[in-house]
């Protein structure tokens, strides 16, 4: 799991580690990040601006809307204040109120107003009328949006100049209320907000009125005047801010009673519990918030002459729209130009570490063991100088190999010729010996026969300075050195080859079989035994030869077996005297063949010994 593990991390942190991901973060701090981020803070603050700028300007034509609704509110309460100073008016007011004062009940409430008299022989009461209307007529073309002017006396009969829609059908419920509001204000004018009437041909219409009490001379209140304004008189003012701005316009007044509304949908109402109403705190301002589901922005005013208070909403949909064209304008050029500066970056940093990643891979060719690779130079500039010192770095190091290999070939042959050197010294004392012996005991012709094995036997082991023989002079050696053994021991040494035909020009290192031999004599001959057996046998392997030499002598134990092993690869020890050819023989392989090759000892107490050898087809 380890092992998966470090190799997932691996495969993980590779990419993070190469020079495009570093260049291409470079390039993303750089450029992406502050191209995008300016992109967004631009638009972000165009759209602002363009809020800002909305709500200056509205807030400038809702300022103009007020003075104007103020400039009109103001002429109306300006027209309610002439009748009490046109005389003509003052004494025809006076005549209805004596005339009703005579004509009325005594025990009739004087406050409830009565119905237009039906009498035909009541000429009196019609000639007053006529009056009335006749001087207040005038009143009713002053100022423009005016509808029905309304003259009562004290005991609430009306008398009215009618320019458009006729006289409102709730005249007589309407009459209490005002009475009220103008005997409370005495006479001051009194602004009623917008109320819902019918006309006689039942059509529906929105008017907002002025009432005010009429003063007499003598201070007494004699009548009161009212005077009803169509909506659309504010329609007009509200229709062009509403075209500019696509939104829509609500005014109340200081109750929360809907003077107009755009939308035609809370006219006349009063709104007790309003989100738009709640924030609208204060003579001006602006907030943002919903209406209907929908985000908008609210802007409003409240007039200090009417108490009204305008709000203007703009969806945001609206107010953001050129800002989102500006914004998916500034967004495109940003993208086009980041895509342009991306595609021209890519194409740098792949020109600057195409170079790199040839060099990379050119060393891991040398890592593996290739030093025939040369680095393509093109320029002068830093990578050209990397190449340049990659080549010469090649070159230094093939010399250098070179020169190695020239060294170790040489330290090779010296070791092999010490190694023989090493070898024939105790092999010519042994056979030396052995002839002395021959010669005690028998004294006759063995002695000839002898040297003149012992001879060859020196030829073949110093002369000639070869390395390598054939397989047929090898085996010839080992047996003229058996022979010699026959001649020292009483006891027949016996050499057993392999069954099968063997290559008699294979090439072999000289001295290979005959200090494995001469191990087995001298260190397995069991003496309770009558001679040796020694079995040589061959197979070929995959890609090697591979000899066997196995004895029938008296083996040894594991712990001595053991110990031999491990003095086949080490040094010579002081005093070390079995195995000495072992060793010699190991060593000489591992330094011709590599460390793949060698020879290695198996053996058990009593049953022999077996040395298998390993060296390449090759």
């Amino acid at each position: 799991m380890a092992l998966w593990g470090n190799r997932l991390q691996k495969q993980i942190k590779w990419p993070f580690g190469r020079m495009e991901f570093k260049l291409s973060i470079v390039f993303l701090v750089l450029i992406l990040l502050p191209m995008g981020g300016l992109s967004y803070l631009s638009s972000e603050r165009y759209q602002r601006s363009i809020e800002n700028n909305t709500v200056t300007y509205v807030s400038q034509v809702s300022d103009m809307m007020i003075s104007k609704l103020d400039d009109y509110t103001e002429d109306m309460k300006k027209i309610s204040i002439i009748p009490s100073y046109v005389d003509n008016i003052i004494d025809n007011l006076k005549l209805s109120n004596d005339y009703y004062e005579k004509a009325a009940d005594p025990e009739a409430d004087v406050n409830e107003p009565t119905s237009f008299s039906r009498n035909a022989e009541d000429y009196a009461l019609v000639g007053i009328g006529e009056k009335i209307r006749d001087s207040i007529y005038f009143l009713n073309t002053i100022k423009q949006g005016t509808n029905t002017i309304y003259l009562f006396d004290n005991y609430g009969h009306p008398y009215s100049v009618v320019r458009g829609g006729g006289v409102r059908s709730d005249l007589y419920d309407a009459y209490p209320k005002w009475k009220e509001l103008a005997s409370k204000a005495h006479g001051r004018p009194v602004l009623v907000s917008t109320q819902e009437v019918a006309g006689p041909n039942r059509s529906e219409q929105f008017v907002f009125t002025v009432v005010r009490a009429i003063i007499g001379p003598s201070y007494e209140q004699i009548g009161m005047f009212a005077v009803d304004a169509n909506i659309s008189v504010i329609a007009k003012f509200v229709e062009d801010l509403d075209r500019d701005t696509r939104g829509t316009t609500l005014i109340v007044d200081d109750a929360g009673a809907v003077v107009f509304d755009s939308e035609k949908k809370y006219l006349g109402q009063v709104l007790k519990e309003n989100e738009l109403l709640e924030k609208a705190t204060g003579l001006e301002g602006s907030f943002h918030g919903e209406l209907n589901g929908e985000p908008v922005l609210t802007i409003y005013r409240q007039s200090s002459v009417t108490g009204w208070k305008i709000l203007i909403t703009i969806p945001e949909h609206e107010l953001t729209k050129e800002a989102l064209k500006t914004r998916k304008i500034t967004e495109l050029t940003a993208i086009l130009i980041i895509g342009f500066a991306l595609i021209i970056s890519l194409v740098l940093i792949f020109t600057l570490t195409r170079p790199l990643r040839r060099l990379v891979r050119l060393m891991k060719q040398v890592q593996n063991g290739n030093l025939d690779v040369v680095f393509p130079v093109r320029g002068q500039d830093e990578i050209g100088m990397v190449g340049n010192a990659f080549n010469r770095m090649i070159m230094r190091v093939k010399t250098s190999m070179e020169d190695v290999a020239i060294a170790a070939h040489r330290t090779r042959v010296a070791e092999i010729e010490a190694l023989q050197q090493q070898i024939n010294p105790h092999f010519i004392y042994n056979t030396l010996e052995a002839m002395r012996m021959t010669a005690v005991m028998n004294d006759d012709a063995e002695v000839s026969d002898m040297a003149l094995i012992l001879g060859k036997l020196l030829r073949y082991s110093i002369g000639s300075g070869m390395e390598t023989v054939t397989l047929k002079k090898e085996l010839e050696h080992l047996d003229m050195y058996v022979q010699l053994l026959n001649f020292r021991y009483a006891e027949p040494f016996r050499l057993i080859y392999p069954e099968q035909s063997l290559d008699e020009e294979m090439p072999m290192m000289k001295l290979l079989f005959q200090p494995i031999v001469e191990n087995s004599v001298y260190h397995g001959l069991d003496e309770s035994k009558q001679g040796m057996d020694i079995r040589i046998a061959y197979e070929m392997k995959g890609p090697d030869h591979i000899f066997t030499i196995e004895d029938n002598g008296k083996g040894m134990s594991e712990d001595v077996l053991q110990r031999l092993r491990s003095q086949l690869d080490g040094p010579a020890q002081p005093g070390q005297e079995r195995g000495i050819g072992l060793r010699n023989v190991n060593e000489r392989l591992k330094l011709r063949y590599g460390e793949a090759y060698g020879i290695s000892v198996d053996s058990r107490q009593g049953n022999g010994t077996k040395v298998t050898i390993r060296i390449p087809l090759r």
